[in-house]
């Protein structure tokens, strides 16, 4: 029961320091593939596949991770792509209007990221991703785990699970 309130109270801020952490190693794919030594970790924590899309399976580990250390139940359940984590969240009545630090984010109904800030007066919201890039175009893209300020409120849907 102490480390369900410990949760509840430390709402997602673990999830996302763990998130900023793995931004700040410098995780990166090893050839823009879906692999790498820490990337495999994230897809195996999921549902052990290798090689896809991950970046809703790296939120499901830093919640994992977050769980782990707080001795609790992750509140998530092992889904693997942003698309079917949106529609757990919508009929798990999840959902808020705004995001808050930790809570979930699905951009354009297709990519899985952690909010890690409120929205600026803009609609604009900083936010902890795995399986995307930045700084760079599409053709000189290096994948990996980024801390951004780049998504619009009005793109993305979010979830609140603690």
């Amino acid at each position: 029961m102490a480390a369900e309130h410990g949760q509840r109270q430390n709402g997602g801020q673990q999830p996302v320091k763990i998130a900023l952490a793995e931004a700040a190693a410098g995780v990166l794919e090893r050839d823009n593939d879906n692999r790498g030594a820490r990337v495999d970790e994230y897809q195996k924590s999921a549902n052990g596949a290798l090689g896809e899309a991950w970046c809703a399976k790296f939120v499901y580990w830093c919640y994992d991770q977050a769980a782990r250390r707080l001795r609790v139940k992750n509140p998530l359940p092992p889904i693997f792509g942003a698309a079917q984590l949106e529609l757990w969240g919508i009929r798990e009545k999840k959902q808020v209007p705004t995001p808050g630090i930790g809570d979930i984010c699905i951009a354009r109904h297709r990519h899985a990221g952690l909010a890690t800030g409120s929205a600026t007066p803009s609609g604009i919201f900083p936010s902890v991703e795995g399986n995307t890039w930045a700084k760079s175009d599409y053709a000189r893209r290096r994948e990996g785990v980024y801390a951004l300020n780049k998504e619009k409120v009005d793109q993305c849907t979010f979830f609140r699970v603690v």
